[in-house]
């Protein structure tokens, strides 16, 4: 579904969500749907209510922020090498791909596109869709 003012009005009609959650299912910025939820005269939600267990999943949803390009930029916690970081243990590439693929990653999570530390989940790759690459690689060069 694409990011228009309607559809993000039928949802927040039904549904109640917060400008982060909305904005990251639709893959547009948080700013459209607080304006739209404003348009309506709903009371603002910025972020998802606290009242439980804050789940890494919500954690990537309030930390990653769409840029030009599709591309998502971590506004938390990193290494010193630049990694971003969930908490200590995980890092927010293993999250956005388990919630972009529906799987957990196998071995080392690595960008896929020309964004260093990218977290957009669509731009992420495991290591068994690197060996299928190079195997169709291999495939394509066999003649």
């Amino acid at each position: 579904m694409r990011a228009t003012w309607e559809n993000i009005a039928r949802v927040l009609a039904r549904e109640t969500v917060s400008d982060v959650e909305l904005a990251y299912r639709f893959g547009c910025r948080r700013g459209l749907v607080a304006r739209v939820r404003s348009d309506l005269g709903q009371a603002p939600m910025p972020l998802p209510v606290m009242d439980r267990k804050v789940t890494p999943e919500t954690r990537l949803m309030i930390g990653a922020v769409l840029t030009s390009g599709g591309h998502r930029r971590w506004v938390g916690r990193r290494t010193r090498d630049g990694v971003p970081l969930i908490d200590a243990h995980t890092t927010v590439q293993r999250v956005a791909f388990r919630m972009a693929h529906g799987r957990d990653p196998e071995g080392q999570v690595r960008v896929g596109c020309v964004i260093k530390h990218c977290v957009e989940g669509t731009h992420l790759t495991d290591r068994l869709m690197r060996e299928d690459a190079c195997a169709l690689d291999r495939a394509g060069d066999v003649r």
